[in-house]
């Protein structure tokens, strides 16, 4: 059996939003829409067809986005 990927976001999960070079830590705290939508401290993040990236809803795809690899919460 192989493995995913890339890290399945699950509640809990630590992950880095990464904004303009800078790297802070963020918490998911709510997965929807099978996956693809995730609310990390308050604010939504989708999954972006062109780029694989998870984006802040509200910005063009090279906006705000998630590292699911940074934090240690990772599977």
């Amino acid at each position: 059996m192989s493995r995913p990927s890339r890290p399945i976001p699950h509640v809990g999960m630590t992950v880095g939003v990464v904004h303009l070079g800078t790297v802070v830590a963020g918490t998911v705290e709510e997965v929807r829409d099978g996956g693809r939508t995730l609310v990390v401290d308050g604010r939504t993040y989708t999954l972006r067809r062109l780029t694989g990236h998870f984006v802040r809803a509200d910005q063009p795809y090279y906006g705000t986005r998630l590292s699911l690899r940074w934090g240690a919460g990772s599977r």
